[in-house]
């Protein structure tokens, strides 16, 4: 999914190009893989923009301890078929161009905000859910911080290539 609506989205993977979306919304069904899927996504009027499906350990893999042994995890961890794809991504799209300075800035400055309560709500989630490993729990929560730093500068870099009319 993008916002705005209608973009071309292509998916790709280490693997190289697993699927194209065009117009979103739409929905593509991925291989299970240990690859991290880019979605890159492209509308006119807006900048190229894109997002990540993460590859994660999906919890049945320890059934396959059971049931295949070491041999079959093994098989599993080469081939990724022990890793899912969250359901879906949202790719926000930034307008190329603004009629003021304050309408770019009133724009990006909302973004951010609404990717800031996201990542509280994100970082809430995980902390309630980390195991009694405090130092695997303190790197996710690191993790999550380096993301949302990323995210922000990656708006930042947006709001400084958009163009003001007139300007």
């Amino acid at each position: 999914m993008t916002d705005p609506s209608g973009a071309s989205c292509r998916l790709e993977s280490n693997r190289g190009i697993v699927g194209i979306v065009n117009p979103t919304p739409g929905s593509i069904q991925l291989e299970k893989s240990k690859d991290n899927v880019t979605v890159l996504c492209e509308k006119e009027g807006y900048q190229p923009s894109a997002g990540t499906l993460a590859s994660s350990f999906e919890g049945m893999t320890f059934g396959n301890i059971i049931f295949g042994g070491i041999v079959g995890v093994g098989i599993d961890a080469a081939s990724g078929a022990m890793n899912k794809y969250p359901p879906s991504v949202t790719v926000q799209l930034a307008p190329v161009s603004f009629p003021s300075a304050m309408a770019r800035d009133a724009f990006f400055d909302q973004k951010i905000a609404a990717l800031r309560v996201r990542h509280e709500q994100t970082k809430a989630t995980t902390a309630s859910q980390c195991s009694a490993d405090e130092n695997a729990c303190k790197s996710r929560l690191s993790a999550l911080d380096r993301i949302l730093d990323a995210d922000v500068a990656d708006l930042e870099l947006k709001r400084a290539n958009a163009r003001v009319d007139g300007a």
